[in-house]
């Protein structure tokens, strides 16, 4: 009877400790969900992504350069005559700008400006004026700029006449001359459709000479070219030094 009692009891124990145990055991269940844990961590790594797109979209495309290199495709039968007055203004300009250090490098850039006619044209003129000669052996600095507004005085079919009011500017250590001149200037389109000169005339309308030194005026001015729309004028130096007149560009016809 008390072996029985006693099994009894150790069972009644047994089972007690196995509640127990149980009971111990279940709050170590819920670690069981740590993989759902573990995959919610989703920190989205959007941000740096989404900037990337953002900085082409937003940013305008640059009008484009309008000078003597402006590209037009033969195709484009229509040309708006704002863009034919703005790349004129610039091929005169350039026409008129020299650096006596860089001459044939400029010359070079500067056949862009013309038709094939008109550059065949411009360079023998330029050539047998001795213009160059002038600007390479007296150091003579040439700039330019539109003053006033260009006019256009006739259309034909891909030709454009205009006329710009040109003030030009020729230095050298000695001395400083500024020139105005009417340049009635003929625009044609080349055979690639580009933009070109056909035609230059330049006019002076008046001379404005300022000497740059103390320097006796024995050479008058800072250059040797007569202009063809005025007669030459030469006086008796007492130098070696011929007296000289303000550079005029040739015109090509």
């Amino acid at each position: 009877m008390k072996n029985t009692i006693l099994w009894g009891t150790l069972i009644t124990l047994m089972g007690t400790q196995v509640q127990v145990y149980a009971d111990v055991a279940q709050p170590a269940s819920p670690p069981a969900q740590t993989p759902n844990t573990l995959a919610s961590p989703q920190t989205p790594q959007t941000p740096p992504a989404q900037s990337l797109p953002s900085i082409n979209p937003g940013q305008p495309t640059p009008p484009p350069v309008i000078n003597c290199e402006y590209k037009i495709p033969p195709e484009t039968k229509k040309i708006d005559q704002s863009l034919v007055i703005t790349w004129s203004e610039k091929a005169v300009t350039q026409t008129f700008d020299f650096d006596p250090n860089k001459v044939d490098e400029q010359l070079q850039k500067l056949e862009a400006c013309f038709t094939e006619q008109g550059w065949t044209g411009f360079n023998t003129a330029l050539q047998k004026s001795g213009n160059l000669e002038a600007i390479k052996s007296q150091k003579l600095t040439v700039s330019s700029q539109v003053l006033g507004h260009a006019t256009v005085t006739e259309v034909k079919e891909n030709q454009w006449k205009i006329n710009l009011p040109l003030q030009v500017v020729y230095q050298n250590e000695k001395e400083k001359v500024t020139q105005l001149l009417n340049v009635d200037v003929t625009i044609a389109r080349k055979m690639t459709g580009d933009l070109g000169i056909a035609q230059m005339i330049a006019a002076p309308r008046n001379t404005e000479k300022s000497p740059t030194s103390d320097t006796a005026d024995t050479t008058s001015n800072p250059a040797t070219i007569p202009a063809t729309t005025t007669p030459a004028t030469t006086t008796p130096a007492a130098t070696t030094t011929e007296p000289t007149k303000p550079l005029l560009p040739p015109n090509s016809q």
